[in-house]
């Protein structure tokens, strides 16, 4: 690998932590509304609750855990810059 792909993918990382960060409030409330969803959705269909509660799971510790936010971004800039080819 390239020292200047290795590069972008650092620099959209710290983008994408920057972002979720700067986001954590908004992500925080949908993760909460969301969870609500879940356990509502949980009463009626036992699949599109589990489905909706570890989406909300995801988002809750999303905006609460700064490691987590890290490994998102990194998985992210990863996915992002995979069939990119800087010559």
């Amino acid at each position: 690998m390239s020292n200047r792909r290795r590069l972008a993918r650092e620099r959209l990382e710290i983008y994408l932590v920057h972002l979720l960060l700067t986001f954590r409030p908004l992500i925080f409330i949908a993760g909460v509304l969301l969870l609500v969803y879940a356990i509502l959705a949980l009463i009626a269909s036992s699949l599109a609750g589990f489905a909706s509660l570890v989406q909300a799971i995801f988002l809750l510790l999303l905006s609460s855990s700064y490691n987590v936010t890290l490994y998102t971004a990194r998985v992210g800039a990863w996915i992002a810059t995979l069939g990119r080819h800087d010559d």
